[in-house]
């Protein structure tokens, strides 16, 4: 008897066993409780799956590394679909084949045929990685441009899984793009590709707008915005302030200083090496190559003889902690020039730097107060007056269209002409006119003249400047406002005129 017998029998035996609480008042069947090893049911693995794994075993796989290894597994693979899910928790880090259990390939296989088809069902975090792997080295994808389309979507799917679907995901898709030579257009919206175009934006800060300006500043700043009660409550001023404040002091750089406020607040542009998808599992196949790629002015890749180098800025791409610095300093001291909310202390930046924000948020803060609403007053009463001189004005001006028709004389009369509407033979004038400018001139009752006469200043005003024109070369009588004003340039010869007009 074996030694498996042995220790069946022995446990099955056991008297202490057979009293306990687990066997007793159970019915027990004619079936063994205890298997051997060699007795127990294995799950069925596929042939597919069988002779991937026998890949690792072949005499080539010996002396290749395990990034050729993937890349063969994954090409032999790479049409291969299974309808076993396995939606189990599991952790692998940076997963390959190899190192998964027949169930959790089959589960594997099984989500990325429903993941092909367009759907997005739930995965362990290693399903993912693992399927970035497949597409940085083209496993399973008719083009580049396919397998970065399969790239995006995997990334907005499964985003929330954790950090590193996200850390390394977009940095892998940006490196796919550069690898296979893709259209920047593509990673428009990703954080490598918005990083840098807030970046230039600031850069060409003299050409940009206000509100492209504020969103660069605020993609870009560590002070948090929106948390902010002045921004809160005034936002608008805020972002005008922002603005303002910044390309003030871009001004002063571009001036006064070598480099640029940028230079100070992202670093210059430098050279360096770069690994090509770091920390993924890659296999390159043109190890030697030769290739210039440029996403845009400040961020480009180049490889020479297989080694790649990519030039960018020096500082890092997050959010940048001197703006951040500079938008709280903003903040403190609109709360102070303002009066208003509760009052923080200003970021840690040089005292030339508040010095000249604060004279441009005082500047801006007396700009938006003249803008407001001026009240205006109105004498209601004077409009009676306004309203009875009118209807005598179009009393006047209007003809007696009957009696027009109908006592027509055979030969027309001259036009007689009252004494006010009569020109003087010294000066074009008539009496109205001539009263009126008189009582400015003497400095008298203007609305009571104008009134006896029927007639409204403004018009009277007019007229006189009209009239007057050819004898001064210019207006006599200044009417922008409600009262007239007579030109002080003109007031003695207007006396004068008045008098010998008057002989």
């Amino acid at each position: 008897m074996g030694d498996a017998d042995d220790i069946i029998n022995a446990v099955m035996n056991d008297e202490k066993l057979r009293e306990s609480r687990i066997f007793r008042g159970e019915v027990y069947r004619d079936q063994p409780i205890l298997r051997r090893a060699s007795e127990l049911a294995r799950p069925a693995v596929p042939a597919k799956i069988k002779e991937m794994r026998s890949l690792a075993y072949t005499p080539e796989a010996y002396w290749k590394t395990s990034a050729w290894l993937f890349r063969t597994q994954g090409l032999f693979m790479a049409d291969y679909t299974d309808d076993q899910p396995c939606c189990e928790d599991f952790t692998a880090y940076y997963p390959t084949y190899r190192d998964l259990s027949v169930e959790q390939l089959r589960g594997y296989f099984t989500w990325r045929t429903a993941f092909r088809k367009g759907s997005a069902p739930e995965a362990p975090q290693p399903f993912i990685i693992l399927y970035m792997f497949e597409l940085i080295n083209q496993i399973g994808v008719n083009s580049p441009a396919d397998g970065a389309e399969l790239f995006r979507r995997l990334l907005e799917a499964y985003a929330d899984l954790g950090t590193d679907i996200s850390r390394f995901g977009h940095r892998w898709l940006n490196d796919y793009a550069v690898y296979y030579g893709l259209p920047p257009e593509l990673l428009a919206d990703t954080p490598e590709s918005s990083f840098d175009s807030a970046v230039l934006t600031l850069i060409n800060w003299d050409s940009a707008d206000s509100e492209s300006l504020y969103k660069a500043i605020s993609r870009l700043s560590a002070y948090p915005i929106e948390s902010s009660a002045f921004y809160a409550q005034e936002p608008e001023l805020f972002r005008k302030a922002v603005c303002r404040v910044f390309v003030r002091l871009s001004e002063h750089f571009e001036t006064h200083r070598k480099n640029s406020l940028c230079d100070k607040l992202f670093g210059k542009l430098v050279e360096m090496k770069y690994r090509m998808f770091e920390s993924a599992v890659f296999f390159d196949t043109e190890p030697l190559r030769n290739c210039e790629y440029t996403f845009c002015d400040i961020h480009s890749y180049s490889c020479r003889k297989g080694i790649w180098y990519c030039t960018k800025l020096r500082g890092n791409r997050g959010r940048n902690k001197p703006l951040g610095e500079l938008v709280r300093t903003v903040d403190s001291l609109l709360r102070e020039l303002t009066g208003r909310y509760h009052k923080i202390s200003v970021g840690v930046t040089s005292k030339s730097t508040i010095t000249l924000a604060q004279k441009e948020l005082t500047a801006l803060l007396a700009e938006e107060k003249s803008k407001e609403v001026i009240r205006i007053d109105i004498d209601l009463s004077a409009l009676e007056d306004i309203r009875s001189a009118a209807a005598r004005t179009c009393e006047k001006l209007i003809v007696d269209e009957e009696a027009e028709v109908v006592n027509i004389p055979e030969t027309p009369a001259a036009p007689t002409e009252t004494a006010a509407d009569t020109p003087n033979d010294d000066t074009p004038l008539n009496e109205a006119e001539s009263a009126f400018l008189s009582a400015l001139i003497a400095g008298g009752d203007w609305k009571a003249c104008a009134k006896a006469h029927s007639a409204l200043p403004a018009i009277l005003a007019d007229s006189i400047n009209e009239k007057l024109f050819d004898e001064f070369g210019d207006t006599v009588i200044d009417f922008s406002g409600d009262t007239p004003l007579l030109i002080e340039d003109y007031a003695d010869e207007l006396s004068n005129y008045l008098r010998k007009s008057d002989r």
